[in-house]
């Protein structure tokens, strides 16, 4: 008979999301794989992933941008950045619900950076092989989250 591998009496997980709510700098860590990180900046915010030599494979995060009330389209009023590291190899693209074509990562992005007209509930799924990030994101609109070289 097939055990249930995901279920409450397997002992190797819950059924519970792994939640980790943030407002200002952060560095995640190897223990928060899995976590769907909320970011409700109060000022301009960096989010850093742990660094991709010491990340296991596997290593997984989503990052959804948040406000206090309900969202609003360009509705952030503060700045996130999503940190890969210098020199990291980033592939992926997220597409937009605004009719925008999209943003793809290009050789040398090491940072998502969305604006303060980002969207509350943009979001970034985020995973490592051991060698690259890639990246799915879906947002309100695309040039307001773009990759970039640098923070915004």
């Amino acid at each position: 008979m097939k055990a249930s591998y995901l279920n409450e009496n397997s002992g190797v997980s819950n059924l519970d999301l792994k939640i980790v709510k943030v407002n200002a700098d952060v560095a995640l860590t190897n223990d928060m794989s899995g976590s769907i990180v909320l970011v409700h900046p109060t000022a301009t915010t960096e989010v850093d992933l742990p660094a991709i030599a010491s990340a296991p494979i596997g290593w997984n995060c989503t990052i959804i941008l948040t406000e206090d009330g309900d969202g609003s389209d360009a509705g952030m009023n503060q700045k996130v950045n999503i940190d890969f590291g210098s020199g990291n190899d980033v592939v992926g693209h997220t597409v937009a619900v605004d009719g925008d074509a999209g943003d793809i990562a290009v050789d040398g992005d090491d940072y998502i950076a969305c604006s303060a007209n980002a969207t509350p509930g943009d979001r970034f799924d985020i995973f490592t092989d051991g060698s690259r990030w890639y990246v799915n994101g879906l947002v309100a609109d695309a040039s307001e989250c773009p990759f970039a070289t640098a923070a915004g």
